[in-house]
């Protein structure tokens, strides 16, 4: 991936109790710092899907549009170092760059 090339994060979460074991003033302070820190950084959200009901694996898949693979390092520090998410959450992140060619258009397939 090149430094400066858009990148797709799809990160499928399930969160742990520990998160639930927080007070509500508590998830909303965590919830708040992450998304600055993301919008901060210029990621865009295309897609937050609620998978719980179909898969026992995973409860969520996201679909982030990040400006660089050096934003996407930064906030997975942030993740880690500041907020601690691995506490309070599992996940598996998968990068990749949009597809252009002619079997797509705008980068989604089309078939």
């Amino acid at each position: 991936m090149a430094e400066n090339e858009r990148i797709i994060r799809i990160m499928f979460v399930k969160i742990k109790p520990a998160y639930f074991e927080l007070s509500e003033k508590e998830q909303q302070e965590f919830m708040r710092r992450d998304r600055e820190k993301m919008e901060e950084l210029g990621y865009k959200l295309h897609f937050m899907l609620d998978c719980s009901k179909s898969n026992d694996e995973w409860q969520f898949i996201g679909i982030e549009e990040w400006p660089s693979i050096e934003a996407v390092k930064e906030i997975e520090k942030f993740h880690e170092e500041e907020l601690e998410a691995s506490r309070y959450a599992e996940y598996k992140t998968y990068f990749c760059t949009p597809l252009q060619d002619e079997y797509t258009q705008s980068g989604i397939t089309n078939k």
